[in-house]
C-alpha cells in the first residue's frame, strides 16, 4: 500500500478516537442530567444521519469522496470549537448536548459514504482487502481505548475540554486530507440530475446487481440481531443473572477483542479467495457464540462466547465489505455507501425494539437463528458466483 493511504489512515484514526472519547463525554453530561436527556441526545444524533444518508451518498458521488470530507472536517472541527465555548461560557444544558448531537449527526451523514468509499481511491482492488481490514482493526482499537480515555478527558476537562480535543483531531484530519491527494480519485460528475433521481439510481443499481443486493440483506438483517447483542442483551443477560458491571464489562470487551484476532491477520495475509464463503462462515460462528451466551450461566462462559460472536464478526465484517466496495461502480460509490449505511441503521431502531420485548433467551436465540440464516445466504450467493465463473 502506498504512503498516502497511511497518513489518510493515521488522519481518520485520529478523529475517530476524539470523536469516541465525545460520545462518552457527552452521553455521560446527559445522563448525569436526566435518563430522558440521554435517549434524545443519542436520537438527535441518529435521526439526521438516517434522514440524510441517501443525500449525502449523492454529493459524494457529485463532488468526490475527499472533497466531501475535507469539507466535513472543516465543519466538524468549527462545530466542536465553537460548541466547547459555549460549554465553558455558558455551562452544561440539556439543549446544547442535543444540538451538538444533531450536528454531528448531520455531518456524519455526509462523511460516512465519503469515508467509506475512499480506501478505493488509495489502492487497488487486489489491496482493497488488506487496506479495509487495516482501518478495521485500527477503528476497534480506538472503540476499545475510547471509553477509558473519554472518561479521563471527562474527569479532567470536562466536556469543554473534550469538544476542543475531538476539534483538533479534526483540524489535523483536515490538513492531512489537503496535502494527499488519492492515487485513483474519482472526478467530479459533470452531468448531473436532480439529487432524487440521483439516489433512486443508486438504489436502482443496487438492487438490479444480485451482489450488492445479496450484501446489503444480510448486512441488514446481521446488523439487526447481531449488534444489539453487544449494546442490549449482553447487559440484560448480565443483570438477570446477578453479574456484576465489571464482569459484565469484560464480556462486551471480548466481543472487540474476538475481531481484533481476525482483521490484523487480514491486513497482513488477505483475505480467502471465496470472500462470500468466508463471510457465511464468520455469521455461522457468531450465531454459535450468540447461543453459547444464552446458556452461560456464569461470566466467564460467556466471556468465551463473546470472544467466539466476536471471531465471527471479524470474519464476516473483513471479507464482506472489500467484496461491497469491489462490487460497486465506481460512479456509484458514495451512493452505494450510503445505502449500506442505511442497511445498518433502519433495521436496528426495529430489532432493538423487538430484542428488548422479550426473555433475554429468547432474544438472544432469536439473534443467533437469524444470524445462521443470514450466513446461509452468503453461501447461496457463493455458489451462485462460482456457478457463473465455471
Amino acid at each position: 500500500m502506498n504512503r498516502p493511504y497511511y497518513g489518510w489512515l493515521a488522519g481518520s484514526t485520529l478523529s475517530a478516537f476524539g470523536d469516541s472519547a465525545l460520545f462518552f463525554a457527552l452521553g455521560w453530561a446527559a445522563t448525569g442530567i436526566a435518563p430522558h436527556v440521554a435517549g434524545l441526545v443519542l436520537t438527535a444524533f441518529t435521526l439526521p444521519r438516517a434522514v440524510l444518508l441517501l443525500l449525502g451518498g449523492v454529493l459524494g458521488d457529485r463532488w468526490g469522496p475527499r472533497r466531501i470530507l475535507i469539507a466535513c472536517s472543516a465543519i466538524v472541527g468549527t462545530c466542536c470549537f465553537g460548541l466547547a465555548a459555549a460549554v465553558a461560557l455558558a455551562g452544561t444544558s440539556a439543549t446544547l448536548l442535543i444540538l451538538t448531537a444533531a450536528a454531528i449527526g448531520t455531518v456524519d451523514a455526509f462523511a460516512l459514504p465519503a469515508a467509506g468509499a475512499l480506501p478505493r481511491l488509495f489502492v487497488t482492488d487486489d489491496e482493497l482487502p488488506k487496506a479495509m481490514a487495516l482501518s478495521t482493526s485500527a477503528n476497534q482499537l480506538v472503540r476499545l481505548a475510547g471509553g477509558p480515555i473519554g472518561g479521563l478527558f471527562v474527569a479532567s476537562l470536562g466536556l469543554a475540554g473534550a469538544l476542543t480535543i475531538d476539534g483538533a483531531t479534526f483540524a489535523v484530519l483536515f490538513c492531512v486530507l489537503l496535502a494527499i491527494k488519492p492515487p485513483y480519485d474519482v472526478k467530479p460528475q459533470s452531468d448531473r440530475k436532480s439529487v432524487a433521481r440521483d439516489a433512486l439510481d443508486g438504489i436502482r443499481v443496487a438492487w438490479s446487481d444480485p451482489t450488492l443486493r445479496t450484501i446489503l440483506l444480510v448486512v441488514a438483517v446481521v446488523a439487526a440481531f447481531v449488534l444489539p447483542v453487544t449494546s442490549l442483551c449482553i447487559p440484560l443477560l448480565a443483570r438477570t443473572h446477578g453479574w456484576p458491571a465489571s464482569q459484565t464489562g469484560v464480556v462486551v470487551g471480548a466481543t472487540v477483542a474476538g475481531s481484533l484476532l481476525v482483521t490484523p491477520l487480514v491486513a497482513r495475509f488477505g483475505t480467502f479467495t471465496r470472500s462470500g464463503a468466508a463471510a457465511g462462515l464468520g455469521c455461522l460462528l457468531a450465531a454459535a457464540g450468540i447461543t453459547a451466551l444464552a446458556l452461560a450461566s456464569s461470566p466467564w462462559p460467556a466471556t468465551v462466547s463473546a470472544l467466539l460472536q466476536g471471531l465471527g464478526v471479524g470474519l464476516f465484517t473483513s471479507h464482506l465489505a472489500p467484496l461491497f466496495v469491489r462490487a460497486t461502480p465506481r460512479s456509484h460509490l458514495t451512493r452505494l455507501q450510503s445505502l449500506l449505511s442505511l442497511a445498518q441503521t433502519i433495521p436496528l431502531i426495529a430489532s432493538t425494539n423487538l430484542l428488548a420485548a422479550l426473555d433475554i433467551h429468547h432474544a438472544l436465540i432469536l439473534s443467533a437463528t437469524s444470524t445462521a440464516l443470514a450466513g446461509l445466504a452468503l453461501f447461496s450467493l457463493e455458489r451462485r458466483h462460482l456457478e457463473l465463473v465455471l
